[in-house]
């Protein structure tokens, strides 16, 4: 039945999104894009998964993912509160890391 399967899915998904690739139908990406592409993948339909923070095409990293709005805003409310008001609940932080080959040139 319906109810088994949703108490089954996942509330959230962690998309390990590729650079060049985009998130939204656009253009010529239009069934090439992420969540067309996860969704098709995990059987979702169209539609389904809703972005919980931006992630540009050029850009490579994971992107989180909600298929209930009930629950994207609870974790976008984590993801911009900066106060740690109950310690079972803190925060949602993200963190930004670049991969740098070679050396930098000396600023002197």
């Amino acid at each position: 039945s319906s109810k088994d399967e949703s108490a089954s899915s996942p509330l959230l998904y962690c998309i390990n999104k590729p650079s060049s690739v985009p998130i939204y139908p656009a253009g010529p990406y239009y069934a090439n894009s992420l969540l067309m592409m996860v969704e098709a993948q995990e059987g979702l339909p169209p539609k389904t998964l809703i972005p919980l923070h931006r992630i540009d095409r050029a850009t490579s990293g994971v992107l989180l993912c909600a298929n209930m709005s009930s629950v994207a805003r609870i974790v976008q409310g984590r993801m911009t509160s900066s106060i740690n008001e109950d310690e079972k609940n803190p925060p949602v932080r993200k963190l930004y890391l670049a991969r740098v080959r070679g050396k930098f040139p000396n600023m002197s």
